[in-house]
């Protein structure tokens, strides 16, 4: 079949070639107990019984952990396969031998093995060992990061399985060299890419019925992917799939699979039982003396101590790994310097060292035909984090935080699924609040509003745009279709990356850095001004000191500011709550918490220079965790915010700027010549109150049973709807009909909308999520101002503002005026009423 050093030839013609590696009379040790019949089948010639047995104990050596015997057998499996010419098997021996070569660290063996198939001619009963061949060859480059030349080699593999799509095993390869493909695209980064191959993969491998291994194989690279997407749960789904898979088929696989599962529990914060996986693997591996996966076990033990916090216990398992990685160049190594330069940083160990650990992962991570830009953007972020040190300039230091946070949107903004697009950019939360909190320390309050606006609603605001929210599927079922990414901005990464590798290595850090482009956009300064008299912008974060806030705040025609501020013990434990979707206490929260609360969250003195007699218009884009909470009962100096400001809260700046360019193109707001359309709760304590107001409505009042009777009623003023509210978010529910976002969304709703219940305006408490709720659904309907409620709202009393304010906007008064008037109104009248009561229904939306 084919010579080592070349051309085609047969097989038994060959038999001497390789003598020189094993003998095949002596391949077993002399007291291996099958010894005697091994030198019995080979003086009787009974080569493909002799292969047999060779293939046998091979198998059962690499069981026992054996590896040098294991590979001993194979080499001698396939020099019996020479002398009967058996193509097939001779194949098989060294397709085994080259991955098993590859799977010990023996990178040049498996290179070479992997050539020898190679040389054989492609034809049909050649096809599977060419295409595995390719892919092994892709998968040696993936280690050594040598990224264009694998994918090189995963082109070769796919197109041989085209062309020979039905040949025997090719189906197989076909979807290992898929998966392989996948995995080079999702370390440069390419993580649409890899998701689609991925799919394809598992697409392929279905309607072909491949074996067991391969289908783990897909699942377990799944699982990496929904890794680097910030999906755990997902992760952790797709590694028992991929271990169900292995079970009883692949041990190694089996094991590496268990490995893997460590990264989605310490995601998903199970750090104990991610610990408890990492004891069982160190321990099987010392004992078989696999350092290799040692090592990998070893670094997942680092980042669970990491997350523990146990900086002593973290730097003594890095030691023991020393040895393993320092001066070696592969994937494993980059993740240890890493690691090292994290340990450093989090115990206030020497900046320097730490920043000489990150210049090798910047220097390898971003080398032209390797380019990893999710490494190199958590190295850029690390080396942002560093304390003062002399091989850090500020400016650079500077220039590596945009840097790392132009990679983190570039990776979000491939994204077209929202809840994988959201997922990636709640997974990179961390990058995208240094940036905040760097740009509002710099002094630089319009880049830190931008900063803070990117990725802020971005499916609500394409919907708005194309106004198609619930048309066709769920709203979560939509595409956000962005334009490609200009390559140039992944240049400007990795020119960062460069800059800041040599001047760490050089000792001579630059003065002045011209820092990578910010992402994102602001509206411009004459579209915040018609916005409202304060324009608020509000970001959370927590550091080693606890939470902190960054508002960005714009008077008409004026300048942005920035105000950064630290919660006290108490507050923070308040703030854990809120962020983690928990209400404040109806009943039972002091008015120190909620000034404490203003103090925090809208600290600029714009925000309260208004009086009861003049009030400010101000415009609120809260942090996304923060919608359960009634901005107008935030308190400073004893005042509450509504006596002093008409409060109007939007999901982010670009959906306000939508919601008035719409609204300026329909006309200004409700009428009261249109009819007022209800769907009420006739169950609710208030339902009276709310039926005597609608009643009185200047255009009329229809009552209908279901919500799409709205869209008989010709050109209604004003949609009223109560009910109870039973969630929070995209999935909530009100009122007895079941009225839901993605039932609003579609509807030719009118342009003032009424939710009046409980969760109605409230997202999910989500960093990175569009703040999605049943008030979102009803301004992709078509409204411009939705009136809805702020966590568990009281039923009495909130009827009893609903009907004021509808009352006084029949009047034609503003809606947000009209809001703040009936607030203020039913706590004069009911002193004893709560915040979530009398301040419970909060405005969203243009406010007119």
């Amino acid at each position: 079949m084919v010579g080592v050093d070349g051309g085609a030839v047969s097989l038994s013609g060959r038999s001497d070639l390789l003598d020189h590696l094993v003998d095949p009379v002596a391949a077993l040790p002399s007291d291996h107990p099958h010894r005697s019949a091994a030198v019995r089948l080979h003086a009787e010639r009974s080569w493909r019984l002799l292969a047999d047995l060779y293939q046998q104990q091979s198998e059962v050596a690499w069981r026992e952990h054996r590896p040098a015997l294991a590979l001993r057998l194979l080499l001698a499996e396939s020099r019996v396969a020479l002398r009967t010419d058996d193509r097939q098997r001779f194949g098989e021996t060294l397709l085994i031998l080259g991955q098993r070569h590859r799977l010990t660290g023996g990178s040049t063996a498996a290179e070479a093995w992997n050539r020898v198939l190679l040389r054989a001619p492609l034809d049909v009963d050649t096809a599977r060992f060419h295409a595995h061949a390719w892919r092994e060859l892709a998968a040696l480059r993936e280690v050594t990061r040598r990224y264009d030349e694998g994918l090189s080699c995963c082109e070769r593999a796919l197109t041989v399985c085209r062309r020979y799509a039905d040949a025997p095993g090719v189906a197989g390869r076909h979807v290992r060299a898929l998966v392989q493909t996948a995995t080079i695209r999702r370390l440069r980064g390419e993580l649409v890419t890899a998701r689609d191959l991925l799919r394809e993969a598992r697409e392929l491998a279905e309607a072909r019925g491949v074996d067991a291994f391969t289908r783990g194989l897909v699942a377990l690279r799944e699982g990496g992917l929904e890794i680097v997407l910030g999906r755990p749960e997902m992760a952790l789904s797709a590694y028992r799939r991929a271990a169900t898979a292995f079970e009883r088929v692949s041990e190694n696989n089996l094991l590496y699979t268990r490995l893997r599962e460590v990264a989605a529990l310490r995601e998903l914060g199970r750090l104990d039982a991610a610990l408890r996986i990492t004891d069982d693997l160190a321990d099987r591996f010392r004992a078989r003396g696999d350092a290799y996966r040692l090592g990998q076990v070893l670094l997942e033990r680092a980042e669970v101590l990491q997350s523990r916090g146990d900086t002593v216990a973290v730097a003594a398992t890095l030691e023991e790994t020393r040895s393993y990685y320092e001066g070696v160049d592969t994937l494993e190594a980059l993740r240890w310097h890493r690691h090292v330069a994290r340990a450093l940083i989090a115990s206030g160990g020497d900046g320097a060292t730490a920043a000489r650990h990150l210049a090798v992962v910047l220097d390898r991570a971003g080398r032209p035909g390797g380019r990893d830009l999710n490494r190199t953007m958590l190295a850029l972020h690390d080396l942002h984090r560093i304390p003062e040190t002399d091989v850090l300039s500020p400016s650079l230091r500077h220039a590596a935080g945009r840097g790392a946070l132009l990679a983190a949107d570039l990776q979000r903004d491939s994204l077209h699924e929202p809840d994988v697009r959201w997922a990636n950019h709640a997974h990179r939360e961390e990058v995208y609040q240094a940036a905040v909190l760097a740009h509002t320390v710099a002094d630089e309050p319009e880049s830190t509003a931008r900063v803070a606006e990117t990725g802020r609603a971005d499916l609500l605001n394409q919907l708005l745009v194309t106004r198609s929210g619930g048309a066709a599927g769920t709203i979560a079922e939509s595409r956000i279709d962005v334009p490609p990414a200009d390559p140039g901005l992944a240049d400007e990464v990795f020119a960062v990356a460069r800059l800041a590798a040599g001047s760490i290595r050089s000792g001579r850090a630059p003065d002045r850095v011209a820092p990578p482009p910010l992402p994102g956009r602001l509206p411009a300064p004459a579209v915040l001004d018609t916005m409202a008299d304060v324009v608020v912008v509000v970001n959370l974060g927590r550091g080693p000191d606890g939470w902190w806030s960054s508002v960005l705040t714009r008077p008409r025609h004026g300048a942005w500011r920035a105000a950064l501020r630290t919660a006290s013990t108490e507050l923070a434990a308040r703030l854990d709550s809120l962020v983690a979707g928990v209400q404040l206490p109806p009943r039972g929260v002091s008015r120190a918490v909620w000034a404490e609360l203003g103090a925090f969250l809208l600290p600029d003195p714009a925000v309260w220079a208004g009086t009861p007699e003049q009030p400010r218009s101000v415009a609120i884009a809260p942090d996304p965790r923060l919608w359960h909470l009634p901005h107008a009962a935030l308190i400073r100096d004893g005042t509450y915010l509504c006596d002093v400001a008409e409060v109007s809260l939007t999901p982010s700046l670009r959906t306000l700027e939508l919601l008035l360019a719409r609204s300026a193109s329909t006309g200004p707001g409700p009428t009261p010549a249109g009819p007022a359309v209800s769907l009420l709760d006739r169950g609710l304590g208030g339902h009276r109150v709310e039926r005597a107001a609608l009643d009185d409505w200047p255009g009329d009042h229809r009552a209908v049973a279901r919500l799409p009777q709205v869209d008989e009623v010709v050109d209604p003023a004003l949609l009223y709807v109560s009910g109870h509210g039973d969630r929070a978010g995209a999935d909530a529910l009100l009122g007895p009909d079941g009225v839901t976002m993605d039932a609003l969304a579609p509807r030719q709703l009118p342009p003032l909308v009424v939710l009046n219940g409980c969760w109605s305006g409230t997202a999910s408490s989500r960093y990175g999520y569009d703040p999605l709720s049943l008030a979102v659904g009803a301004l992709l309907g078509g409204a411009d101002t939705v009136v809805a409620g702020i966590g568990r709202i009281g039923s009495v009393a909130s009827a009893h503002v609903g009907a004021h304010l509808v009352r006084q906007v029949g009047r034609g008064v503003p809606v947000i005026t009209a809001l703040r008037h009936a607030q203020r109104q039913i706590r004069t009248e009911h002193p004893d009423l709560g915040p979530f009561e009398w301040a419970g229904l909060c405005g969203v939306g243009a406010g007119r």
